[in-house]
């Protein structure tokens, strides 16, 4: 196994220490550790699941970027390196809307987009047929990278009862929304025709 490839089963097994890390940050808050200090033990869970993320996305960058450089691209990265990736960020989404930090309707928008994108690359695939990526779909992964730990590390700070508090530490999350909309109806358009020729 090459490094590109070794990289992308870190990242997969780095899901584990980010849900361990997410479920004590829950368990803590609700054992009322923070009573005594307002920069409470449960609060450093969260900052080490944001922690995760950042090196998880580092790998995915290095994954990338070896696996072109010394043309090391195979069908293994071709299926896990997407996979690790949601598994990682669909993760994180999930936790961080239980703990109202960020939208369900965005997580599930999130969630069905890559459903929708999946399917057409499974069509494709079946069909021998290449779509072409879209900057939306770059736009989408950049702006979700960065709105992420941005979003668990700012969240201890704001009150989430004040929506507006919520939504400025959310606006990256918004964009890249607005970025998987527009890159899912991008695949689907593609995929369309050879739906209907069936």
């Amino acid at each position: 196994m090459n490094l590109p490839n070794k990289l992308t089963m870190f990242r997969i097994f780095l899901v584990i220490p980010l849900i361990i890390c997410f479920s004590l940050f829950i368990w803590s808050s609700n054992n009322n550790f923070s009573e005594v200090n307002t920069k409470s033990n449960s609060q450093y869970f969260l900052y080490a699941s944001g922690f995760i993320f950042v090196i998880s996305m580092i790998s995915d960058f290095f994954d990338g970027y070896l696996a072109r450089k010394n043309n090391q691209i195979t069908s293994f990265g071709k299926l896990f390196d997407p996979l690790a990736d949601k598994i990682i960020t669909t993760t994180s989404l999930i936790f961080l809307s239980i703990f109202n930090y960020t939208y369900l309707i965005l997580v599930l928008i999130f969630i069905i987009r890559d459903l929708i994108v999946d399917g057409s690359r499974n069509i494709a695939a079946y069909q021998r047929i290449k779509i072409e990526a879209s900057i939306y779909g770059k736009l989408k992964t950049i702006f979700q990278s960065i709105a992420i730990p941005l979003v668990i590390f700012l969240s201890p700070l704001i009150n989430k009862n004040n929506w507006w508090e919520v939504f400025l530490i959310n606006i990256p999350m918004i964009c890249a929304t607005l970025m998987s909309i527009i890159s899912g109806v991008f695949y689907f358009k593609q995929i369309i025709p050879f739906i209907n020729n069936k």
